[in-house]
């Protein structure tokens, strides 16, 4: 009960996680489309909640690359094109690559024990919003077993992880084939086995990558 306590965010971090995972789901979805203006006032109502974290939620999603300032006209979503959202899920799989063969070699059973009992949460409870945020403290123990603060650092100001939301909403892989990718994952850092670890996550982020670049070609497309 304590160790979960621990790990449970503070409120006000899980009002803005949730705008955002909100506004995520809406771009995901083609409700929020590229040049679509996200107001404050408006959002803050449809979810009943203060205009203060919507706007750190927004600027949040400034950073992450998916809303843009238009100085003395608001924010919008942005107009990814499949060449950039292909650039950022390459980058990550590099990144994420290197992690896993360094994670394979270097992580302690206790941080083995600790992304077992994810996954086995993963497999208790399938529900898809939950999985996305396991999912990102699934990858984030595996930066931190990789060891390498320099690494860790180049993933979190990127907020790579971030992207998950948008790739689980539009996969086509369903809950549990997710889920398995991470259990195939896990086994491999389990079984020392770097090589493997770092292939099959650099193919793990890939596909997904792949899958979004192509969701917004298509967006695009049925715009013109």
């Amino acid at each position: 009960m304590k160790e979960k306590e621990a790990r449970r965010k503070p409120a006000k971090e899980t009002l803005r996680t949730n705008i955002k995972d909100y506004i995520q789901k809406q771009i995901a979805a083609g409700v929020y489309r590229p040049g679509d203006r996200i107001v404050e006032t408006q959002l803050a109502r449809e979810m009943n909640v203060s205009q203060a974290p919507v706007r750190e939620a927004i600027l949040e999603m400034v950073a992450l690359g998916m809303l843009e300032e238009r100085p003395y006209s608001g924010h919008f979503v942005r107009a990814l094109g499949p060449k950039e959202i292909e650039d950022i899920y390459q980058t990550r799989a590099v990144v994420e690559e290197y992690a896993a063969q360094r994670a394979a070699d270097r992580a302690t059973e206790d941080q083995l024990a600790e992304m077992k009992r994810l996954l086995q949460e993963m497999d208790a409870k399938r529900d898809l919003d939950r999985f996305v945020h396991q999912d990102m403290e699934f990858h984030n123990l595996v930066m931190d077993a990789a060891e390498s603060a320099a690494l860790k650092r180049a993933w979190s100001m990127l907020r790579m992880a971030e992207w998950t939301y948008i790739a689980a909403a539009i996969t086509k892989s369903s809950l549990e084939e997710m889920i398995q990718q991470h259990w195939t994952i896990f086994r491999y850092l389990e079984a020392r086995q770097a090589h493997s670890a770092g292939a099959y996550m650099y193919l793990h982020i890939k596909g997904f990558g792949e899958e979004v670049s192509q969701h917004f070609a298509d967006q695009k497309r049925k715009e013109l």
